[in-house]
């Protein structure tokens, strides 16, 4: 098993060149094609013209250039590619993405950079590749992801069907790293969680893929769980976060479990997320 088709999302951000390398690395590990998608409609950081038609051909000449990086970059690597660009508004092109995101193995996105004029519309697309696509999704942090190729991972389980999900869908990295650890949490003293009896399991299954896994219980009593996950990450010099994403789509929201959207907003290393 190995990822054979990988989507790469290119923004307005100054870590296009970094996550495009990272991703490169990747397909050429497991022998992969990588797509590479943008938006024509994003205005470039800093630019105060405020004449739309002449802010519209700047943004179409900034997502030239972003897929023109990328294309130089695949050939240096060797690596087949594509590229896509939409030329939607935003609300109907996050929605594009999300649907064109369907037909591939990984996505790669970047987390929102609270500091960028376009954060609501990174958020927002994140949440739609991740509810809507049904493929996982790999996060990258904005402030970069230094330590990848990953050697230490955990797998934040709770028993549910997004983590098995993404567990699964997380095999062919999992494969390639060193060492990698199950953390189950509990909240309370006296309930066993559903996590607790299905991890044990979790372990035989990887072992069986030939994944080097260990499992470890934790009590987080009053602590938010969120909070107790990022510390477990740092203490533990972890490198990779696999994790179900918790969402429920709806007409006019989408709403995500505390932990998810607090690992996604403040994450410091990548994170690969299925719902």
């Amino acid at each position: 098993m190995s990822y054979r088709d990988i989507l790469l999302y290119l923004d307005d951000g100054k870590s296009n060149h970094e996550r495009t390398t990272t991703v490169l690395q990747m397909a050429a590990s497991q022998g992969a094609r990588v797509t590479a998608v943008t938006l024509n409609t994003i205005v470039p950081p800093g630019i105060r013209v405020k004449d739309p038609t002449v802010r519209s051909v700047m943004a179409k000449e900034a997502a030239e250039e972003r897929i023109a990086a990328f294309i130089a970059l695949a050939k240096e690597y060797k690596i087949e590619s594509d590229s896509r660009t939409i030329s939607e508004k935003t609300a109907v092109a996050v929605k594009k993405v999300a649907q064109f995101a369907r037909n591939f193995d990984l996505v790669v996105l970047r987390q929102a950079n609270p500091a960028s004029p376009h954060a609501s519309m990174q958020q927002e697309l994140g949440e739609q590749v991740l509810l809507l696509s049904g493929r996982p999704v790999f996060f990258m942090p904005y402030i970069g992801a230094h330590r990848v190729p990953c050697r230490k991972a955990m797998i934040a389980y709770d028993g549910t069907p997004s983590v098995t999900r993404a567990v699964h869908d997380a095999l062919p990295i999992l494969k390639e790293i060193d060492e990698i650890s199950i953390l189950v949490v509990r909240t309370e003293v006296k309930k066993v969680a559903k996590g607790e009896v299905l991890a044990d399991h979790l372990v035989e299954h990887l072992q069986h893929h030939g994944v080097n896994v260990s499992l470890k219980r934790v009590y987080a009593g009053t602590s938010d769980v969120a909070v107790f996950i990022e510390n477990a990450i740092a203490e533990n010099d972890i490198d990779l976060l696999v994790m179900g994403g918790y969402g429920t789509p709806s007409l006019q929201q989408k709403i995500f479990g505390g932990v998810t959207k607090t690992l996604l907003s403040s994450m410091l290393v990548p994170v690969i997320m299925s719902h």
